[in-house]
């Protein structure tokens, strides 16, 4: 499956989730293919994409929060694995890009392309809702359940090695400005009475 045509189907069922989005390569198609304020990109911070998206969702229970991170990046921090099954939070989904190499840093594989399955750490992790879509049709029936199901969600998919087309825009501040100025706009839910 091809990254770009994969966040693209994603971008078509969005309307005011949130989506964090790892450095490099889920980043550069997410900017290019549907930049909006409430994408979090999370320049230079690798094997964290998970825990920001997961911080957001704890923070903001009323707010979706769709994380668009990388086998790679997910593999330097695996321990968050056992942090979202012990949150579980309803909020949170977590979408890993496996192309079983660090595109980013140049192509080296990852335990991915060898014997290390992310599917099976997660469930291994306590995971319950652990979606392996395996073409485009599962993986929009995927992105439908995330957006309107209970979670958490792990949701490894396999993806073509490849980079990413264009230059990655790197105002780190005026994202970050940005996106936390979308995030405090959403109307909050009325507090019960």
């Amino acid at each position: 499956m091809n990254r770009a045509t994969a966040t693209r189907l994603l971008l078509e069922r969005l309307t005011s989730e949130v989506v964090v989005s790892n450095l490099g390569q889920a980043t550069l198609d997410l900017q290019r293919l549907g930049d909006r304020p409430l994408n979090c990109y999370t320049f230079g911070a690798m094997g964290q994409c998970s825990s920001i998206g997961l911080g957001i969702a704890l923070a903001r229970p009323d707010v979706r929060v769709v994380c668009l991170d990388g086998d790679g990046s997910l593999l330097m921090n695996l321990g968050v694995l056992c942090t979202i099954a012990t949150l579980a939070l309803r909020n949170y989904a977590l979408v890993v890009w496996d192309n079983e190499v660090h595109m980013t840093t140049g192509g080296q594989p990852t335990a991915t392309a060898f014997r290390s399955s992310v599917a099976a750490i997660a469930r291994g992790a306590g995971i319950e809702r652990v979606l392996e879509p395996r073409d485009e049709a599962e993986l929009a029936r995927t992105y439908d359940r995330i957006l309107r199901e209970d979670g958490p969600f792990v949701v490894p998919v396999k993806v073509e090695k490849g980079r990413a087309e264009g230059k990655l825009d790197r105002d780190v501040v005026g994202y970050a400005r940005r996106f936390t100025t979308a995030l405090a706009a959403l109307p909050r839910p009325a507090a019960a009475p």
